[in-house]
């Protein structure tokens, strides 16, 4: 679903160019290194897992139902789900078109802070909660210029113990106000016709054998 390609992107946009300061040496200031941030846990076989890191995993999409409105609207951000091509842009004289008002959905993440040093572990957790994901009035821009509503839920302490290690761990749990055109639902056809056989030997049904299932689906 492409609404959800938009809110990933604009919220890993939205963490990246943080910076935290090693612990100053007796020669002079601490070197800085830069915190990247990833969609779920990297691997290392795939890339070099240096800390600190920050993930992020979507874990739970729900219908927002104390702002489900009736009615029609022409919503030029978003794309005309009848329009062939998701990449097409929504052209007021061309797609004279409108829609069911969207339904609205919550889209929660868990931003997840990986760290080796307390120093790291608090600068960053002080950047996402002043400048990055303040606990009021947080928003989330989007490619589509829109203003998304993104509120904290939770914020956890996870610290553990790696291979002799101490890693801090923050786990932050944010909710992304979001919404999808009703009319993407009408591509989504129902099973008329579902057909069950046996197997090629013995059309009859039996304990043990292998039954396949063919579908019926009409085309649009």
């Amino acid at each position: 679903m492409s609404f959800l390609l938009s809110e990933d992107e604009a919220l890993r946009n939205l963490l990246k160019g943080m910076v935290v300061t090693d612990q100053k040496s007796v020669t002079g200031a601490g070197a800085t290194r830069s915190v990247k941030v990833y969609f779920g846990q990297p691997d290392q076989e795939l890339r070099d897992q240096t800390y600190p890191y920050i993930t992020i995993d979507m874990i739970d999409i729900a219908e927002d139902f104390n702002r489900a409105m009736r009615g029609r609207v022409k919503p030029t951000y978003i794309s005309n789900p009848n329009t062939i091509g998701t990449d097409t842009p929504y052209d007021g004289e061309v797609h004279d078109w409108d829609i069911n008002f969207p339904i609205p959905v919550n889209i929660d993440y868990q931003i997840t802070v990986y760290s080796r040093q307390p120093r790291h572990d608090r600068e960053i957790l002080a950047q996402l909660l002043y400048t990055k994901i303040p606990l009021r009035f947080a928003v989330l821009e989007t490619d589509d210029n829109t203003v998304r509503r993104l509120d904290v839920l939770d914020v956890s302490k996870r610290d553990v113990t790696e291979q002799g290690k101490r890693l801090f761990v923050n786990a932050i749990t944010v909710r992304v106000s979001s919404e999808i055109a009703p009319e993407t639902f009408n591509k989504m056809y129902k099973v008329l016709q579902l057909n069950v056989y046996g197997t090629e030997d013995n059309p009859t049904l039996g304990r043990g054998q292998f039954t396949p299932i063919d579908f019926t689906i009409p085309q649009p």
